[in-house]
Parts: C-alpha cells; structure tokens; sequence
C-alpha cells in the first residue's frame, strides 16, 4: 500500500519539476508565450493531482478515525478502477471496520446474554455509582421490594429507614441480615456488596435475597426435632413413673391396712418415682441452662495454649487408655479474638467426645491441630481414630439431647455450637477416610 503511494508521488514531483525545467527552457531559449501556457497548463494539472492523490488519503485516515470515535463501524471505502494505492488503503480500512464491527456485535451479544441473566434471577440487585445515583435495579428487587424504581440511594431511606441503614453500614464482601416490614409482609432480607471499578467510576453492588421462608422452615424443622427429643426423653421418665404411681395405688386400696410386704412394694415404687423424678427434674435444669450461656468477653488470646491447656486437663485419662497425642501446630503463633473461657468449654467436650469414642480400640490416636486458613479465619481441629459417625447421624449430633451414648447427656456438642456461633464462627463434623471422627472449629 505504501509502496504503490510512494512511487506515484515520486512520479508526479518528477513530472512537476521536468514541466518547471521544460518551462525556463523554452522560455529562455525561444521566449514564446503559447508555450510557456502550455507548459503551465501541465504544470497546473500535475499539481491538481498530486494534489487530490494526497487529500484522497487524508480524507479517508480522517473519516476512518471519526468513525471510531463516533462508534460508527458501518462506512465502506472503496478506489477507483486503477487506483491500486487506494485499493489497498480502502482493503486495509474495511479490514479494521469490519473488525471492530464484529468486536461490537459480540460484546452487544455479551451485554444481552448478562442482562437476560441479571434480570432473570431470582437475586434481587440493584446498583449505585459514586454519586448515589441508581444505574441498575433488576426485575428481582423490583418484585421483591414491590417497588418499580429508586432513582437514587436516598429514596431508599423514604421506602424503608432499616434497609437504608444496612446498605449504608455494611462493607465489600459483608453479609448482613435485615428485618423489614415492607407492603404488609415480613422480609428477611440477606444484603451483600460488591465493589467495581469501570473506568473511572466506583460502582457499589448490593445483592438482597428474602430468606424468610427458609428461615422460618428451618425454624419449624428445629422445632419439631427439638419437640420429638423432648416428648421422648419426657415419655421415657413419665411412663413407670404414672404406671408405679398405678401400682402403688392399687395396692394402698386392696387393703385398708397393708401388710409389711406390700409396704415394702409400696415404698420401693415411691423411691422409684422419686429417682426418676429427680432425673425429670435434672433432665429440665439442664435444658433451661442451655438457653442461658453468658455472653463472651473477648480477648486476644491463643488458641493454641487452649488446645495445650484441655490435653492436660485430660493427660491422665490419656495415659492410662495408651492414647497417642499428635499436634500440628503452626511456626507462627496465632491469635484470635475469644472468651478463653467459653472456647476452652468447647475443645473440652471435642476432647472429651473423641477419648470417649477410642474406647477400646487397638492403637487408639488423637490429632489436634491449629492453623490459619488461607482466605482468612483460624481453624481447630480434633480428630480420632475411633469407629466415626454414621453418615445418617453426622446431620443429627447437634442437636439438643441427641446423643448415641448410652448415658450420655446430648447437650455438649449442641453447647460447643452454640457458643461458637457467639464468636461469630462455624463447627462442622466429617467422617475421615482412614477412619474416626474430625471436628472442626472455625473462628
């Protein structure tokens, strides 16, 4: 293309100065006027050509880039037959323009297939630049906060002051729970953001779903699960209580002066119903305890230390049953914001549970471990080599009374959860492949 461009300019500079030279000839050697004005005629079209090969190219370059500036992608260039410079100039233009024509139609197909997909999920979402102003609201929050539009994150204050606040308080990656009372119903809504940066603008996402169904079918699935534990364990102690209560009764009116015997019958059944009652009596004490764990006081503390502490709580129930102890701790100390006291009643139970599990077993070994995982929280772990938890009760160990023991309580591990979840943290229980139990705490 620029070769072709090349040798025709050269050309016509040639044939410019040649006409400039053959001019002064003919003038200095024969002085004739009609000449002269030939000889200037060709020299005026010569450069009239130079002139328009020259401003063909720029008018081209100049349409071509205001036709990138203006987005406009569907101009064609085309050259005269025998214009091959032009040709190859118009070629390699129209090459760029369909090019970035095809860019466009791909990145518009991109933007329908996102936009199908915001619209379309049941996630409401809804969008704020820099200035508070409302660049997108999905049919999601729209049919979830029956509201048609907010043109800015104020409005939002007018529908509903809570919500305002969350969206106001909560940071990139948080997620908090707001309770609202919007259009006559209750939402529970679960808030999340997002920061972008597009350009030179800071966009702040906010993703809200209603979790108010589900929480109030977990809710009722607790209930109902906490009620069959209670009406079982309370059914267990009432049953002999009102049948010896009957016995007893019975054998009180057979005569009107029981004889040595029957007392005695009568005295063993009362002396029942008192263990039992007692054990009823317990049995509720250590329900309405679980309702009253006091709230942590936090501080810095390692947990580490709490880890080394319980082992040595238990060091000679672990001697005598020939456990062997490995700890995996980090080079680094770590620490975490705890009450010492709580998190040391929870790692007593994880203990207490996996030296409890081990009875018995040939070669029995306890691993407890610390460490820092990579996206952020610190994890202890207590794992055994015991006959681990059935994939079928691994769901059920947490909740109140339910316990596989034969005199165990059921109320540790639901313990242990509940005061973890005041530090804001999570407990999960595995199965491990080599066999035996791992309970994991992450803060």
């Amino acid at each position: 293309m620029l070769t072709a461009f090349k040798i025709r300019t050269i050309l016509h500079l040639a044939a410019i100065i040649i006409a400039v030279f053959a001019g002064m000839y003919l003038w200095l050697e024969y002085a004739n006027v009609f000449l002269l004005i030939i000889i200037a005629g060709i020299l005026a079209l010569l450069l009239g050509s130079l002139y328009s090969l020259i401003t063909a190219t720029n008018k081209k370059l100049a349409s071509f880039l205001l036709s990138i500036r203006y987005d406009d992608f569907e101009a064609h260039y085309s050259a005269a037959a025998g214009e091959s410079s032009q040709y190859e100039l118009s070629s390699a233009l129209n090459m760029i323009t369909d090019k970035f024509r095809s860019i466009r139609q791909e990145k518009e197909a991109q933007y329908q297939f996102l936009q199908a997909i915001v619209e379309n999920v049941d996630t409401g979402l809804i969008c704020f630049n820099e200035r508070d102003e409302t660049i997108l609201m999905n049919k999601g929050i729209q049919h979830l906060l029956r509201k048609s539009y907010f043109p800015n994150l104020e409005s939002v204050k007018k529908y509903n002051h809570a919500l305002f606040e969350a969206l106001r308080e909560i940071d990139p990656g948080e997620k908090k729970l707001v309770k609202l009372a919007a259009n006559n119903q209750i939402l529970q809504l679960s808030v999340r953001k997002t920061i972008l940066k597009i350009q030179d603008d800071t966009l702040h996402l906010y993703a809200l779903q209603n979790i108010h169904t589900e929480l109030e079918r977990q809710e009722l699935e607790s209930w109902q699960k906490l009620i069959r534990i209670l009406t079982h364990e309370i059914l267990n102690s009432i049953t002999p209580v009102v049948s010896l209560a009957e016995m007893a009764h019975e054998r009180i009116q057979e005569q009107a002066l029981p004889e040595p015997e029957t007392m005695d019958d009568i005295k063993k059944s009362i002396e029942a119903i008192r263990r039992r009652s007692d054990g009823l009596l317990h049995f509720t004490e250590t329900y309405r305890q679980m309702a009253k764990i006091p709230q942590p006081r936090f501080e810095q503390a390692d947990p580490v230390q709490l880890l080394d502490r319980v082992l040595l709580l238990f060091s000679r129930q672990i001697q005598e049953a020939g456990v062997q102890v490995e700890k995996h701790y980090p080079l680094n100390p770590l620490t975490a914001l705890i009450d010492p006291g709580l998190m040391e009643q929870v790692l007593i139970n994880l203990v207490k549970n996996a030296l409890e599990a081990m009875a018995g077993q040939p070669n029995p070994k306890l691993m407890v471990s610390a460490a820092r995982d990579p996206s952020g929280p610190i994890e202890l772990s207590v794992a055994d080599n015991g006959p681990g938890i059935p994939e079928s009760l691994l769901p059920q160990i947490f909740i109140p009374f339910f316990t596989t023991k034969k005199e165990g309580s059921g109320i540790g591990l639901s313990l242990s959860r509940q005061i973890v979840h005041l530090h804001k943290g999570h407990i999960f229980a595995a199965s491990r492949p080599e066999g035996g139990s791992v309970f994991t705490v992450q803060l």
